[in-house]
């Protein structure tokens, strides 16, 4: 046996063909000179025949051949003990064997600070989580869609729920986790409101009316001109309660405004009335009161209207923050699209603020639920969008500090903010088939996990990889299933057409046009 290349991140070991005669990929194999012993995982094979020519009669003869192995470093030994630090490499003189389940028992550890999570697929041995580890720092499970990332996210919670301090909030954009009984779920639109002075006056307008910014000065101008009349105490950037239904009424004041000359009509039908003029932003308007008065009428957003006053922000974060269950789902299944991302962005705002105002912090972690669509890595994105990247940013870089971390969920890995990504400490990652992907995940590990990422792309649902801080060895790992599961969204097509179709779609568009 040789050792015939050694990389920081890669060896490569010639021997023959009897050595290692059932290794696999994925294998885990212990290299040592006698001074320093690594953990490496098999990553390919090579067997080349070595024999002379054979003719005809030579059949019964048995070829030799020299076997190549070629592993990723993934740790070190030291007294029997595996750590991810690897502080000398071995000579070129090794020995190499395979670790066997009752060695590999006995280098990652006994049970730590945390939970179960499965059992590692080759050595049929309980998989650990270190619970502060894996909390205390950011963190982010990709994978295909089908994958299991729902399923895996929902073992986390399930564990993490059996502690009595526990506080979890879940952005759960399709309603996944509702009907769990730890968690307490929060629907808007049907259930709870979010009255749309909740957003602040900056972001109502550009979330909800679509007021750009940086371009639609004029309407702009004419909102913070009415807002601050009706509310003169107002914070556009903040929660503060304003009549929504007088700021209309201000705006199309604005927008229908005559103004007095000083001059009076001499003859005709208006003698003696004095004279008028279109005041300044008189017709400028229309399109932004238009606007206003739509989202006013229709019921999808009727939640936006509810006559809440300022109390009512003390009540709906106290139940977001505070509650009697562990986790705090925010179902957004029930309200559309275009008005879920900005309410995301406005409690996530909320809870940082109020949690860094405190000087004792009770820990809380954010879940995020398709976190690539509403904090994506896009230098295109509009000024509110950058202000909500921007929230989970701050949390990011120093939430830590005030007891509040992400644990990010993207079935696209490869359109997530990368400053986020670049601060989680843990990733878990299901099967990914996408190149940019995998491309974007191996760029945030250290050197030598690299091609474990590569073998997700064999990986069944439920199978994941945990690299990081929490996890002892990255390796596979098949999680067992939550005793309470996530209502999967998957639709098995060819069960459901067997089945004889409804044709009448006159109920379905008859809602539609009424909402």
């Amino acid at each position: 046996m040789k050792l015939i290349k050694i990389l920081s991140d890669r060896i490569q070991i010639k021997t023959d063909e009897f050595e290692f005669s059932d290794a696999r990929i994925n294998d885990l194999i212990s290299v040592s000179d006698g001074k320093v012993t690594l953990v490496t995982t098999v990553t390919s094979l090579t067997d080349t025949d070595t024999s002379p020519g054979l003719g005809d009669d030579d059949y019964i003869a048995q070829p030799e051949s020299i076997k190549v192995i070629e592993c990723s470093i993934i740790g070190s030994l030291k007294n029997g003990k595996f750590y991810k630090a690897i502080d000398e490499y071995p000579v070129t003189d090794i020995e190499a064997e395979g670790i066997t389940p009752k060695r590999f028992a006995a280098m990652i550890g006994g049970k730590k600070s945390g939970f179960q999570i499965g059992k590692y697929c080759t050595y049929d041995c309980p998989a650990l989580v270190d619970g502060n580890k894996f909390f205390q720092r950011h963190a982010c499970i990709v994978g295909n869609t089908g994958s299991g990332k729902s399923e895996t996210v929902a073992k986390i919670l399930e564990e993490a729920a059996k502690l009595p301090g526990t506080n979890i909030v879940v952005f759960d954009i399709h309603g996944e986790y509702s009907n769990i009984s730890y968690v307490d779920n929060i629907k808007f639109g049907e259930d709870i409101d979010f009255p749309i002075w909740m957003l602040g006056l900056r972001d109502m307008a550009a979330n909800i009316l679509k007021i750009k910014e940086d371009s639609a000065t004029v309407a702009m101008s004419a909102l913070r001109k009415s807002y601050h009349t009706i509310c003169p105490d107002g914070n556009e950037g903040k929660p503060v309660w304003f009549d929504y239904k007088a700021l209309l009424a201000k705006m199309h004041e604005l927008n229908t405004q005559e103004v007095n000359t000083g001059d009076v009509y001499k003859s005709g039908d208006k003698a003696g009335m004095y004279k008028t003029v279109k005041g300044e932003l008189n017709g400028k308007l229309t399109g932004t009161v238009n606007a206003m008065e739509a989202k006013l009428s229709d019921k999808r957003y009727s939640f936006l209207f509810a006559p809440y006053g300022q109390e009512y922000l003390y009540q709906l974060m106290q139940e977001i923050m505070g509650g009697n269950k562990p986790v705090k789902n925010i179902d957004l299944s029930g309200i559309p699209h275009d008005v879920a991302i900005p309410v995301i962005g406005a409690l996530t705002k909320l809870i940082y603020d109020i949690q860094r105002t405190g000087t004792t912090y009770n820990p809380i972690t954010l879940v995020c639920d398709e976190a690539h669509v509403y904090i994506p890595d896009n230098f295109q994105l509009s000024a509110s969008e950058r202000r909500m990247v921007e929230i989970f940013e701050d949390i990011a870089k120093e939430g830590r500090k005030f007891g509040i971390t992400l644990f990010a969920a993207s079935q696209r890995p490869s359109e997530l903010n990368r400053t986020i990504m670049a601060q989680c400490a843990n990733f878990i990652v299901g099967k990914l088939n996408n190149e940019n992907d995998k491309t974007m995940i191996k760029g945030m590990l250290p050197d030598g996990n690299e091609s474990v990422i590569d073998s997700t792309t064999m990986f069944s649902p439920g199978d994941v990889l945990i690299v990081g801080d929490a996890s002892p060895i990255p390796l596979k790992i098949h999680v067992q299933l939550a005793k309470e599961r996530p209502q999967s969204r998957t639709i098995d097509f060819w069960d459901e057409w067997k089945k004889a179709r409804d044709s009448d779609y006159t109920e379905q568009i008859k809602e539609y046009m009424e909402n």
